[in-house]
């Protein structure tokens, strides 16, 4: 074997190399994409249900089931309750969106909050909100994503949710 021969098989080596260490490294990458998507999926679960725990409580339950018709026309408490909920809710999408527009989040999943936000907000109650509100909201992105699903409409009207009747008045 010749030094030429020597060199055209180190060349040879060297790529084989070259073409391993990419392979590795793009095996490597697609786990930590995976891993990332997890715990993504994690972070939304954990925070979604932080939110639903909220409504443990029978009076906040109550005064958001009545905010959705009937915000602002409530008394101030009540008014200010029905805002912080839905502006707590509010601000879990946007995290929501983020990881979603970041590519850690997928299509599915973020079209079914994407559904459920925006169903909150298309009630009359719900609507008020988010005239007011959506203005604060970040990134603008986030906001015409919402817009864009209340305009093509369908969604289903969530007061008629069971957990959202409120119990007729008890005559006395």
């Amino acid at each position: 074997m010749t030094l030429s021969d020597l060199g055209d098989l180190g060349d040879f080596i060297g790529g084989l190399a070259v073409i391993v260490t990419l392979i590795y490294l793009a095996s490597q990458i697609r786990q930590n994409t995976a891993a990332l998507r997890t715990a993504s999926r994690q972070e939304i679960v954990s925070g979604y249900r932080a939110h639903g725990r909220l409504f443990l409580d029978p009076r906040r339950s109550r005064v958001f089931a009545d905010g959705l018709s009937r915000y602002p026309d409530m008394p101030f408490d009540d008014r200010s309750l029905f805002g912080n909920l839905l502006g707590d809710h509010a601000v879990f999408f946007q995290s929501v969106f983020a990881l979603h527009e970041s590519g850690m989040l997928e299509d599915e999943i973020y079209h079914a909050y994407l559904d459920w936000f925006s169903c909150q907000v298309a009630t009359p109650g719900g609507a008020v909100f988010w005239t007011e509100m959506s203005w604060i909201l970040t990134p603008r992105r986030m906001v015409e994503a919402v817009d864009a699903r209340l305009a093509r409409g369908g969604l289903p009207d969530i007061r008629e949710l069971p957990t959202n009747h409120l119990d007729p008045p008890q005559s006395s």
